[in-house]
């Protein structure tokens, strides 16, 4: 007689999600759905996919679910007490009905289901959520089988995401600390732009903050700082965008308010911290506070602007006696910002016409020998008395009006002629990294330009490497992954710059054809400061590792970080120890003649 599993793998559909099936020449027992009522997205789905109501029933199941020997509806509908891969007895059950009652549902439920005879016990971790789209109290059940390399890969990645979550964030109010604020908020202005919606930004600044911590000593305000954070989650609608981005200051992004929301909303927010009194040894603890509001695209035309609009208006609010709220007046602000905007733009033209933008190279060597093999090309403009101005001067104007592709068109091709020109001086085999930006990606011809321009210099496209952050990633993934595509199919190769900032960048690993990684350089340069940072970066590299990724850290810039990041695994490393960007390519060694090859 056959197996339970054999007769389900005989009465498989080749249409996606089906019915379970029942006896044979019974129909399937009332409650199961039609197929009208099963949302798409689990039709075709390669893994075990099953669609339960709240009492455990079955009410569908996918053609994968049926291969691993699920069984169909029990007579009149009952609860099945074994259904493979979700549930192999009632308690799994009970444990699986719990976690699809969470609002999100719950990751990776490992449900281990033994073998027949010799066959070894297969691990599964199921996925569970509510399924709305199915009816009023469905869930989905999605269930994975874990492979030794797959449970590593996920253990690293778990690994990855828990210290991501840990060192983004302010460890007295549990809210994003700078950095990270900055990258949520091009995420949100990204969002904004494509919505159309206004983004507002609260800038809240305790008054006298500094007098608490006088009186009653760093303890005190330390209390005071993690009071405010728990009652500010309580009382904020997305409190994941919120973030202390100084001593005694936070910032709360609203997306999609207006002005005269945002300003009632800070008025609230100002009037809910008067009204605070933690209990610090006996003694109540009550300050006021200043709110400054600024709305995006009303108020600034980035991120920087919007920051700079509301920390003004806070501070206003301070010199007019605290403990209020004002709106941005951007009138002398901004026609001041405004017209420097506009001798940016101005600047950025006669240098285009002049021919002033130049690149320069920074050394990048490898961790094991300690030779420079590589290069990242920096972009610079050349100032009437010869000064090389950094792109912090020229980058936003270039980008927000268009310039930032023409600039790295003239810098990618300047690169290429020097490397071109040095190839019987420079370090041999020297390999080259070139920054691109994320509006670079909607030039349609820049792929193939940088090809014909490489050939013409004999540029061998395996030495060139472009990189991208994820802030440009973020603005269109398919059209970045079509960009990166056709460079790689070129023989180019393509990295990850400032990885770990977003920290949603980790699936970029999967999704697009990358060769390298950067580890941002707040990591690398606090290494010696932060013992933590040591796990995040020894996890990377390892998951790097694993996928055939080099790693290179940024910022080195004593022997005491190179020598740490060199037990951590990381393949190469850049910063001021190992050479400051010049001009000049490195020069080869006398006794790398012999090696020397085209570059």
């Amino acid at each position: 007689m056959a197996s339970p599993r054999e007769q389900m793998t005989t009465k498989r559909s080749t249409s996606g999600l089906v019915p379970a099936p029942g006896k044979e020449g019974r129909r399937p027992a009332s409650g199961i759905l039609p197929r009208k009522s099963i949302p798409s997205l689990f039709l075709s789905s390669p893994d075990p996919t099953a669609l339960f109501d709240e009492d455990g029933r079955i009410l569908s199941l996918n053609d994968a679910s049926i291969a691993e020997g699920t069984p169909g509806p029990s007579p009149g509908g009952g609860v099945i007490e074994r259904v493979l891969p979700f549930w192999t007895d009632p308690v799994g059950l009970s444990r699986l009905l719990e976690a699809a009652g969470r609002a999100e549902g719950m990751r990776n439920i490992e449900v281990v289901v033994p073998g027949e005879g010799i066959l070894p016990d297969r691990m599964f971790w199921v996925t569970v959520r509510p399924c709305p789209e199915a009816g009023k109290g469905r869930f989905v059940a999605v269930a994975r089988e874990v492979t030794e390399k797959t449970a590593e890969f996920e253990k690293l990645k778990s690994l990855y995401n828990d210290l991501a979550d840990h060192m983004s964030r302010d460890g007295l109010t549990g809210f994003l600390n700078r950095d990270n604020f900055r990258f949520v908020l091009d995420r949100e202005i990204t969002e904004a732009d494509r919505t159309g919606q206004p983004l507002a930004l609260l800038y809240v600044g305790l008054d006298r903050f500094k007098s608490l911590n006088d009186t009653h000593g760093l303890a005190a305000g330390d209390e005071y700082l993690r009071a405010l954070g728990l009652a500010l989650r309580e009382n904020l609608a997305q409190p994941e965008l919120a973030a202390r981005v100084g001593g005694d200051e936070i910032v709360l992004l609203l997306p999609a308010t207006a002005a005269v929301d945002a300003v009632t909303r800070a008025e609230e927010v100002v009037a809910m911290i008067g009204k605070m009194a933690p209990v610090w040894e006996g003694s109540p603890l009550s300050l006021s506070a200043s709110a400054g509001v600024s709305v995006y695209p009303d108020h600034a035309g980035g991120a920087a602007d919007l920051v700079r609009a509301a920390d003004l208006a806070m501070h206003q609010a301070k010199r007019r006696g605290g403990a209020r709220a004002l709106m941005h007046d951007p009138d002398d602000k901004e026609r001041h910002r405004i017209q420097h905007m506009r001798e940016q733009v101005n600047r950025i033209r006669t240098a285009l016409a002049e021919g002033s933008f130049v690149p320069v190279f920074q050394p990048v060597a490898e961790v094991g020998t300690g030779r420079i093999v590589s290069v990242e090309t920096l972009a610079r403009l050349r100032e009437p008395t010869g000064h090389l101005t950094t792109p912090d001067n020229f980058l936003d104007a270039a980008e927000r009006f268009g310039f930032i592709t023409q600039i790295d068109r003239i810098v990618i091709a300047a690169a290429f002629e020097r490397l071109s020109a040095a190839r019987q001086t420079t370090v041999p085999n020297l390999e080259m990294a070139i920054n691109l930006s994320g509006l670079d990606f909607e030039d349609d011809t820049l792929v193939a330009d940088i090809s014909r321009l490489a050939r013409a210099k004999g540029i061998r496209p395996e030495r060139v490497t472009f990189e991208i952050t994820e802030t440009a990633v973020l603005r269109d993934l398919a059209r970045v992954q079509n960009f990166t595509r056709a460079l790689t199919a070129e023989g180019f190769r393509f990295a990850l710059d400032d990885f770990g900032v977003g920290f949603s960048s980790f699936r970029y690993l999967r999704e697009l054809p990358v060769s390298s990684l950067k580890l941002d350089i707040s990591y690398v340069q606090n290494l010696a400061r932060q013992p933590e940072n040591r796990v995040f970066v020894r996890g990377i590299t390892e998951i790097c590792r694993g996928l055939g990724v080099k790693t290179v850290a940024e910022g080195v810039e004593s022997r005491e970080i190179l020598d740490i990041v060199s037990t951590l695994g990381v393949d190469r490393v850049q910063g001021f120890h190992i050479g400051h960007p010049s001009p000049d390519l490195p020069l080869a060694n006398p006794d790398d003649t012999t090696r020397r090859s085209r570059s």
